[in-house]
């Protein structure tokens, strides 16, 4: 099942700006989860930003997924060894970054930002991960697309899911809670975006995102117990 959690997961330390008041459980004995379809959107630029707390820990575990078969898909996901894992792939050949990092604080709320950018000029550029305000550097997987590939995020009639593995709609449940989702078409935007360190604490914490979304952007802050 999915359900609201309560009470907030965390707070802005110091100050009153903003406030983030709900998360979404999600129950991996439930293969609980999230869908929606989308529209022809951008398929070379799009971001990623997500609060998560682990509470179960397993040997791959997807949060952001998209594609149609194992050949043909893309995915946000706790990898092999408890790493974390962004790719995308077309015609079975991976464009992804696996970290040496480690993830497996039951405690802790991780902010994971994704960028994909194969409009950049830079190779190692085009796929970013973020963690808690830091750019992560060292991978022990890194293949970086070429410039200007279409991945398959972002196509006609195909679907973004939280939680699972989309290609099945089952498989490689999430066992955690998520908060304050965004998902981003058409823009490459780093952390700073979505957080910034307390000046009182020295701690990452959440801040609102005022851009735009894009074609098949949205935002999540489960504010709604009716849905």
């Amino acid at each position: 099942m999915t359900s609201i959690g309560s009470p907030s997961p965390f707070f802005l330390a110091g100050k009153k700006a903003y406030e983030v008041e709900r998360s979404l459980r999600f129950n991996a004995a439930d293969s609980a989860y999230l869908t929606r379809n989308t529209a022809a959107g951008n398929r070379r630029k799009f971001t990623i930003s997500v609060w998560i707390k682990r509470a179960k820990f397993a040997s791959q575990q997807i949060f952001v997924s998209t594609g149609d078969d194992g050949s043909n898909q893309g995915g946000l996901q706790f990898f092999s060894g408890d790493t974390l894992n962004f790719f995308s792939t077309i015609g079975n050949t991976y464009y992804q970054l696996t970290t040496t990092q480690v993830f497996r604080d039951p405690s802790a709320w991780y902010h994971i930002v994704a960028v994909f950018d194969t409009e950049n000029s830079t190779s190692g550029d085009r796929i970013r991960l973020y963690v808690n305000g830091a750019r992560i550097t060292a991978f022990g997987t890194e293949t970086q697309p070429s410039q200007n590939y279409d991945s398959f995020w972002n196509q006609s009639g195909k679907g973004i899911s939280l939680g699972i593995y989309e290609p099945s709609n089952s498989g490689l449940p999430l066992g955690g809670y998520m908060a304050e989702i965004n998902f981003i078409d058409g823009q490459a935007y780093d952390q700073s975006y979505f957080g910034e360190t307390d000046a009182l604490t020295g701690q990452w914490i959440p801040k609102k995102y005022t851009g735009s979304y894009g074609t098949n952007g949205f935002y999540l802050n489960f504010s709604d117990n009716s849905a």
